[in-house]
């Protein structure tokens, strides 16, 4: 590190910066614009160090960047991005496919540099419905850009249909919510005929609704989407919740650590533990059954009460 800050210090526009390379030993290599040999054998003859050609200072990216990300951002096309001196580039992650980028720069008339890389989103799904269910609903609300960042908190809730919108019901939490999906979410019916909202990339892992389910987040609603436009539309004002494509909870409930923990906590048999899990769930399920409609009331299953 020593050594890395004095060659920036004397050799500021040649040099481009340190980083770990393997060929075939670990080694730290020093990497120059040009003719890094001769420039690293000024400074040192370690072994344990390499030089390596190529790249661009970072001061000389930061401003492509900063120019860029100052262009896309009012658009929502840009998730994330860096600048990568050792690849000579700046490059972004774009919340959109490479076809709905391009009207977007069409319009505005950009010509990004060449060492401006993006990356794009597959294609977005464009089937939102089944159509054998479309009568029964008003809208399928979906974002219209992928989610650049997404928290892991596991969040519950029931997502149901009222009047033709897709609402909510959430343990302390007034009110029935509007639901905003993925913008590759759908809705479709499953074997045994239920409706079911799911990823048809990943189709075996669809939730019904009216069940209970689980989604990362929390996830941010943009008022600018296309997709909140429409869903003001059809189904009126109040508090969205992005649910993004929702799993159902059975899929998380056998989980043997929590079987483990909860027979050590009470002193009890993993069969019991095991039997008292079950028998939570069997009463989960039937407030469900029972009242469909209402507030959910969650019981904690992995510490289940005493009957």
């Amino acid at each position: 590190m020593a050594l890395d800050q004095r060659i920036a210090k004397s050799d500021p526009d040649n040099y481009v910066g340190v980083r770990i390379v393997r060929d075939s030993k670990p080694r730290f290599a020093f990497q120059f614009r040009r003719d890094a040999a001769a420039q690293l054998a000024r400074y040192t003859l370690d072994p344990r160090f390499t030089a390596v050609d190529g790249g661009v200072p970072a001061k000389e990216l930061q401003p492509i960047f900063d120019e860029w990300w100052r262009r896309f951002e009012p658009y929502r096309l840009v998730g994330g991005g860096s600048v990568e001196q050792f690849d000579g580039v700046v490059s972004f992650d774009m919340n959109v496919d490479e076809a709905e980028y391009r009207k977007i720069a069409i319009a505005q008339g950009w010509s990004p540099p060449d060492r401006l890389k993006l990356r794009f989103r597959p294609p977005a799904n464009t089937r939102s419905i089944d159509p054998e269910l479309a009568r029964y609903v008003r809208l399928v609300p979906r974002e219209d850009r992928s989610p650049a960042i997404i928290h892991t908190a596991a969040i519950s809730g029931r997502v149901i249909l009222r009047d033709g919108c897709f609402r909510v019901l959430q343990p302390d939490t007034p009110g029935e919510p509007l639901v905003i999906f993925d913008r590759d979410a759908e809705i479709a019916l499953d074997r045994e005929g239920y409706m079911v909202v799911r990823d048809p990339r990943a189709i075996d892992r669809a939730a019904r609704i009216g069940d209970r389910m689980v989604w990362s987040g929390p996830l941010g609603v943009d008022e600018r989407s296309a997709g909140v436009h429409q869903l003001r539309t059809r189904c009126g004002a109040g508090p969205i919740v992005s649910v993004g494509v929702p799993q159902s909870s059975r899929q998380f409930r056998v989980r043997p650590w929590a079987i483990d923990n909860l027979a050590q906590r009470r002193g009890i048999s993993r069969q019991a533990a095991w039997n008292a899990m079950r028998a939570c769930w069997s009463r989960e399920d039937a407030r469900e059954r029972n009242r469909p409609s209402k507030p959910a009331v969650f019981e904690d299953c992995d510490d289940p009460a005493a009957r």
